[in-house]
Parts: structure tokens; C-alpha cells; sequence
């Protein structure tokens, strides 16, 4: 059996590195027989992904959390995170999507695999791992690193908590563009409880700074952000 993979991320070295360690399966240990990895491209922008997923079979793809996206004509080129997972989910449904992730939150794990997603797996993944998410996303099961899983599954620390609804009103209304004295007015709270809301979301995101929370948002595409 043939597996044709794509891998696509913003950074050279870590496409590289997925590569090799496919490449590296087929001299170790694992049992190869009746598989043959066939890495047909590897990409940095969403638009060239497309192109590579539409041009042939692809049955696993390695989506890194961030491309190289930018405004032109074609909206596709501006998509990544949450917001592409979800795209080429619906789009390419035969391709079994893994991301390859940063971030270790379990609410950015949760919303990627609503979004479609088949696996989730960290930068410092092994091999043994990228072996164990292939074959199971190839059988049709959904694969999260065991570091991850137990991070998503804890229940005594707040990175393992979902945002409440309150939480992810006053982030989506941020991301439009709305002060917090904006969003108290429109949510009929006071600017204290609506700057609760907003500092427990930061905790629960593990982020403590304004610019870390917006860059976070950016990069995850948990909203759609106003420019």
C-alpha cells in the first residue's frame, strides 16, 4: 500500500525534519511491510497546498499550525489554524489532516478537532510517535500525542479547562476591534467583570500579556480578528 503525504508549515526545518523522519521509518524497527511512505510535496503557503491536494491523492497531510499567508485575490491565502483545518476539512474529506502544533492548550486541541482535524501533534513529537499517529489516522482513529491527551483530559490545572461562553464573547469582541468599555456596554456588564472575563481567559490560555494573547489569537485564528 502506498500512503501519499503532504507536509506543509511556515518553517523549512520543520518540514525537513517530518521528512526525514518518514524517510528514517523505513530503516528502523517498525514493521514496514506492505507500506510505502511517498512524501509527494511539501509547502509553506496555503494557496500552494491547495494546488498540491486538488492535483492528486493525498492521504495524510502534516499541517503545521502557521503559514506563510497574505492578501491577494484568492482568499485561500490568507487561511491558516483553526480556520484552514476547517476549510480543507470540508474540502478534501478523503485527506486525514494532522497538526503539527506549538501550542499545547487543551482549547486550541479541542477546536481543531471539532474543526475537522484527524491527529494533533506537538514539535517535539518522535518517531515512534509520528509512526503511531500515522497508522492510526490510517484506520480511521483520531490520535492526540500522550502528552497532549493528558494535558486535555487534566482536571486540576486551568490550561485544562474550556473558555466559558462569557470568556470567549469579550475575546471574539476584542478581536473585532472593541474596547473593553465597548464590550461592557454591549454585554450590560461592568468594565471589572468584563476585565475578569478577560484575565481568566488569559489564564486559562496561558498567556500574560496583551500582545501575547492577541498574538495567540492571530496565530490560531480562534476569531476572525478586525485590521
Amino acid at each position: 500500500m502506498t500512503v501519499n503525504i503532504v507536509i506543509a508549515d511556515e518553517h523549512t526545518i520543520i518540514r525537513r525534519g517530518v521528512l526525514s523522519m518518514i524517510h528514517n521509518m523505513s530503516t528502523t524497527e517498525y514493521n514496514m511491510d506492505n507500506i510505502d511512505f511517498n512524501v509527494v510535496g511539501d509547502t509553506d503557503t496555503p494557496a500552494e497546498l491547495c494546488n498540491l491536494l486538488a492535483q492528486q491523492r493525498v492521504d495524510i497531510l502534516f499541517l503545521g499550525f502557521s503559514l506563510k499567508t497574505q492578501k491577494t485575490h484568492n482568499p485561500i491565502s490568507e487561511l491558516d489554524g483553526v480556520a484552514l483545518v476547517k476549510w480543507l476539512a470540508q474540502k478534501f474529506p478523503a485527506t486525514r489532516i494532522v497538526v503539527l502544533s506549538p501550542y499545547r492548550n487543551s482549547n486550541i486541541i479541542r477546536m481543531v478537532l471539532q474543526a475537522g482535524a484527524d491527529g494533533y501533534i506537538s514539535r517535539e513529537t518522535c518517531e515512534r510517535s509520528l509512526w503511531r499517529t500515522i497508522i492510526s489516522v490510517l484506520n480511521g482513529e483520531a490520535y492526540i500525542e500522550r502528552g497532549l491527551m493528558d494535558s486535555l483530559f487534566r482536571g486540576d490545572s486551568l490550561v485544562g479547562q474550556e473558555l466559558s461562553p462569557r470568556e470567549n464573547d469579550v475575546l471574539r469582541m476584542m478581536c473585532r476591534g472593541l474596547s473593553l468599555t465597548a464590550i461592557s456596554a454591549k454585554m450590560n456588564l461592568s468594565n471589572k467583570t468584563v476585565s475578569a472575563h478577560k484575565l481568566k481567559a488569559m489564564e486559562k490560555l496561558g498567556v500574560k500579556t496583551d500582545c501575547q494573547l492577541y498574538c495567540l489569537l492571530s496565530q490560531t485564528r480562534m476569531f476572525d480578528i478586525a485590521i
